[in-house]
């Protein structure tokens, strides 16, 4: 087959403009085929004639950007593939990466020893139903798959039958579609609607009990799944299959050198059957691209319905448990209620510098633009706007089929613009052991950050957090003098501090300018740490700047730095560096307002 091959040796390595692809193609590959060391290898020489080929000797996906993807594609057109929407953009490239990973996953026994085993016809018989056999069994394994296998279906048997065709007598080209097509259609990949100009030629050709028998041994081939061994099963079936298509090939009167693979020789034109298996195999190539396109939207709609209802459930559970966090830990006093032994161990009215440090800071909030979130999306006939690759297949299938239907291929996004100046800044503050060091610094910045946003009208809260959560500064109120606090505790109970802080705040689901302020270290146990990216991602997707201030030189922020955080190592002076911490405040929130304009 053109997609599946042994060879330890390919042509060259992935251009570099197309290696991120190249990492995204491995791991969907290994994901989908459960296993971890396949890796991807993209340019317009992959794919050994057809959109895609799985080299179990490399352990290698190849992927031919040109077939896979169209013709004059760029990188930068794709996008992040790993992305659900970016997959139903290439609804093609992602069934024919589906195809190779169940390679991968089922295809265990030997290609090698196979070939040595059996005689040539029996060996490609083999080959012919371990196709549909894997895309059966992972079928079974990742029922999603089912509309992206049919959206590539004709594009690999396409491929396989313009490499075995030309090599082929008519008997052995009609065995052939049995193979590629009616098992398909038997396994529930193509619908039988979609190829039956293919199926009718076949069927008068063959007769329905040669066709009958074949699909027998084709039903039970696919029913195997261990799938490290092929012999004896596999190859008593290959066996069967070979023998009833050299029965029906000597009673064609077709010669055993033809029946062999010579086929028609080069030169001689194509036999009627093979013209009409031709038109008959493009006119279901462009049935497969409408119909399943149409089935993919629907399948794309019903797992965003099913995804926003999940996120919906999933964040007022969030929502509820952050509001009754909130009051339990806003209703406490300061110093919490003895689960933790950090202390106030002074106080004092702030420094002329600290002053100052919140003047500065809160200058550049002032200076902060944020712009809600108004989208709207608009489909077009033509440019600007992202090429939606589908739709211009579906079009140009339909116009071959003398349909003529204009298509909007390119989508935009239009965003209004609202001014909201309201601004709420949440802090919290590290109390664990790690971070005794950085109490005094923290201290300045508990005081400057609140008298800042004070001073710009801005509502604020303030939670430290060690063995248990306590406030320290309550929704709304406002902090009068720099308290400088013991930090002994052994845990980082990060979770529930910010949740109690987007319980009193609302920070996630709330309008306006919103701001968090981490001072912290970021040296986790594992489940925290875990926790702490959730919430900077979430953050991210609410449109919260994160500022986050570890006072060392940032070794374990870089972790929430990656998710959207604005992290500003080596901070000791809050007052002398209010103009740093300042700007980065306002920067990371012009930011979040840009990306939500």
């Amino acid at each position: 087959m053109a997609h599946i091959k042994s060879s330890s040796e390919r042509a060259s390595a992935t251009p570099t403009e197309w290696l991120p692809l190249g990492r995204q193609i491995g791991e969907l590959a290994n994901e989908w085929s459960g296993r971890y060391d396949l890796v991807g290898y993209v340019g317009e020489n992959a794919g050994h004639g057809a959109p895609a080929c799985y080299n179990p000797a490399l352990a290698e996906i190849e992927v031919d950007v040109v077939r896979a993807f169209g013709k004059g594609i760029k990188p930068e057109m794709i996008g992040d593939l790993s992305q659900r929407k970016n997959q139903y953009e290439f609804p093609r490239a992602i069934g024919a990466l589906y195809h190779e990973a169940f390679h991968a996953c089922f295809s265990e026994w030997s290609l090698e020893r196979a070939q040595e085993d059996l005689e040539s016809d029996e060996y490609r018989a083999l080959v012919l139903l371990e196709e549909t056999r894997i895309e059966y069994q992972g079928l079974l394994a990742k029922p999603r798959s089912a509309k992206f296998l049919r959206a590539s279906a004709m594009d690999l048997v396409v491929a396989d039958s313009a490499e075995e065709f030309s090599t082929m007598p008519d008997t052995k080209k009609s065995a052939f579609m049995v193979g590629l097509i009616h098992s398909r259609v038997e396994a529930g990949i193509l619908e039988e609607l979609d190829v039956v100009e293919v199926t009718d030629l076949v069927d008068s050709f063959l007769g329905y009990d040669t066709v009958s028998a074949l699909l027998e041994i084709a039903e039970k081939f696919r029913a195997h799944d261990d799938h490290g061994k092929a012999d004896p099963v596999l190859y008593d079936l290959a066996r069967e299959w070979a023998k009833i298509v050299r029965d029906k090939s000597e009673e064609n009167g077709e010669s055993e050198e033809s029946a062999e693979g010579e086929g028609e020789g080069e030169g001689e034109a194509p036999s009627e059957l093979a013209e009409a298996l031709a038109d008959a195999l493009a006119e279901a190539q462009a049935q497969v691209s409408v119909a399943s396109g149409e089935a993919l939207d629907e399948q794309e709609q019903s797992e965003d319905w099913k995804e926003e209802v999940e996120n919906k459930v999933s964040k007022a559970k969030d929502s509820q448990m952050n509001e009754e966090t909130a009051k339990k830990i806003f209703s406490k006093n300061s110093g919490g209620s003895g689960r933790t032994s950090s202390r106030v161990m002074e106080t004092r009215l702030p420094t002329a510098g600290e002053r100052r440090g919140a003047v500065t800071i809160a200058t550049w909030l002032e200076k902060a633009k944020y712009r809600e979130r108004d989208l709207t999306e608009i489909a077009s006939v033509v440019p600007p706007g992202r090429l939606r690759t589908r739709a211009l297949v579906q079009g140009k299938a339909m116009e071959a089929r003398g349909v003529r239907q204009e298509v909007a291929p390119f989508r935009k996004k239009v965003r209004k613009q609202t001014e909201e100046p309201t601004l709420t800044v949440g802090v919290m503050v590290d109390i664990s052991g790690s971070m005794s060091s950085a109490m005094e610094p923290m201290a300045s910045t508990a005081w400057i950050m609140s008298e800042a946003v004070r001073r710009v009208q801005g509502k604020t809260a303030m939670v430290y957090y060690g063995n248990e959560v306590f406030p320290t500064l309550k929704p709304g109120q406002h902090l009068g003098e720099v308290n400088v606090w013991s930090a002994p505790d052994g845990t980082e109970k990060f979770d529930e501090a910010f949740r109690a802080l987007d319980g009193g705040l609302n920070l996630l689901n709330g309008t306006g300018a919103r701001l968090l302020v981490v001072t912290s270290d970021g040296a986790y146990t594992s489940d925290q740490h875990d926790k702490a990216k959730k919430w900077v991602k979430r953050c991210k997707e609410a449109g919260v700047a994160v500022l986050w201030l570890p006072f060392d030189n940032g070794y374990y922020a870089r972790g929430v730095e990656r998710l959207g955080a604005t992290v500003i190592p080596g901070v000791l002076d809050p007052a002398t560096s209010a103009l740093e911490i300042g700007k980065q405040a306002s920067q990371a929130l012009t930011e979040v307002g840009r990306r939500n304009a």
